[in-house]
């Protein structure tokens, strides 16, 4: 199957996986296919999102910008009523208007609808072990192999519950338990879910990898696999520390030279997964996207690595706004309202893991301060604040004055007051009637 020079683009996107792979040190995962495309393609090490929760992490993903400026502070489900403004752009589209066939598989969650959102196809399926095979069927049926085409690829795993879709536990190869976490009965029950999500994960990996190489495709098709977020677990989902905003980013596109089991320890943002594969293709980054291609980086190019990185939250369960950067030294971050500790998402809280860590969140560093500050060299798990210590002012003021530049550059609204939720917005339009 034959198609233009211009590559072919496909972006797969999970929930809730972290790093929590074999390429990125857990060797207790069942994941050959992801070790399978890292040596065949290109590990990031430090990518990080936008916003550890999924509908604002996604919007940033197929944006390019930020959260509070796509207008999703939330998530994008009815209850919630999250959306992305009506102006943004989303990837299909853009790629759309460049004359690519575009396909959405399995799950979407960075706008309400996405009918509208530049997708010639929709098909629905999500499930891990079917994403692959609907793939290949939209392939054969397209009408001009010729064309280039964007597809997306969405799944359910690795979210709570584990057991979705039959997954069942697994520590055939040991258990793997993060040292932010309390090494407790409850704790490795549900990691042993987790491990068999992520291996029921790795075959959607698979599947996809399969569409692509019995049509011919690989070569030119510029294959990411990213998530969301960190694992859905306490001090990662929902949290500004690396285990809730670091996540796993593999890319392969043998044809413009991204391969060879390379690994790249520079800092990527996920606002940066637009602009390069619209680099890739030959077309101009609007101005209005906030995020910057890295393709130089993977192809010998000249980058300029980034020095900082930011990231936020404004509304989960909750209304609990921080903002945040990390630096390739420091983590600093700051909550905007008050609380007592750090909310965990009610699905979270389910599981027997939360009973197990619950007094651990009570305590530092998971209790709720308005500064944060974080030595990732000398404590990389981000366990003593150092927002109060004499020695480090220089470095918290520093890094304060960027964290409000950054604001204001990007007119967050935060700067303007507390952040009304859509269900305040609409009990105020319907009071009285």
């Amino acid at each position: 199957m034959k198609t233009s020079n211009r590559p072919n683009v496909l972006i797969f996107v999970s929930h809730d996986t972290g790093r929590h792979i074999s390429p990125y040190g857990i060797r207790t995962v069942h994941t050959p296919n992801a070790e399978r495309l890292a040596a065949e393609g290109v590990v990031l090490e430090n990518c990080f999102c936008t916003a550890p929760q999924c509908s604002p992490s996604r919007a940033s993903i197929f944006t390019g910008r930020y959260p509070h400026n796509t207008g999703m502070l939330g998530l994008a489900n009815p209850r919630a009523g999250w959306d992305l403004a009506a102006d943004e752009v989303h990837a299909a589209e853009h790629f759309r208007r460049l004359g690519y066939d575009t396909v959405l598989v399995g799950i979407a969650h960075e706008a309400a609808t996405h009918e509208s959102r530049g997708w010639d196809t929709i098909r629905p399926e999500r499930g891990a072990h079917a994403v692959g095979p609907v793939l290949g069927e939209w392939l054969d049926q397209r009408k001009d192999s010729r064309k280039p085409f964007y597809a997306q690829v969405g799944i359910f795993e690795t979210h709570i519950p584990f057991t979705h879709d039959g997954a069942g536990a697994d520590d055939s190869l040991g258990l793997t338990v993060p040292p932010y976490l309390v090494d407790s009965e409850g704790t490795r029950h549900d990691l042993r879910g987790l491990q068999g999500s992520v291996r029921r994960w790795d075959q959607a990996v698979g599947g996809i990898m399969h569409a692509l190489d019995a049509r011919g495709l690989a070569d030119n098709t510029i294959l990411v696999v990213t998530t969301d977020h960190g694992i859905a677990f306490p001090r990662a989902k929902c949290t500004l520390f690396d285990s809730g905003i670091g996540v796993l980013c593999l890319i392969r596109w043998p044809a413009g030279g991204i391969g060879g089991g390379r690994r790249f320890a520079e800092m990527i943002s996920n606002l940066d997964l637009l602009p390069a594969p619209l680099n890739a293709a030959g077309a101009a980054v609007p101005d209005r996207i906030q995020g910057r291609s890295f393709l130089p980086l993977l192809t010998g190019g000249r980058y300029q690595p980034r020095d900082v990185i930011f990231a936020e939250q404004t509304f989960h369960e909750h209304y609990e706004p921080v903002r945040g950067l990390r630096t390739g030294r420091y983590k600093y971050f700051r909550y905007f309202d008050q609380g007592g500790t750090i909310d965990i998402p009610s699905d979270m809280r389910l599981n027997r893991m939360y009973t197990d860590n619950v007094r651990q969140l009570v305590n530092s560093p998971s209790k709720r301060e308005m500064e944060n500050l974080f030595d990732l060299q000398a404590d990389p798990w981000e366990r003593v604040n150092l927002a109060g210590s004499t020695e480090h002012e220089g470095v918290r003021a520093e890094l304060s004055r960027m964290l409000a530049d950054w604001m204001l550059k990007t007119d967050d609204p935060l700067l303007h007051g507390p952040v009304p939720s859509p269900w305040y917005r609409r009990c105020i339009e319907t009071l009285g009637r």
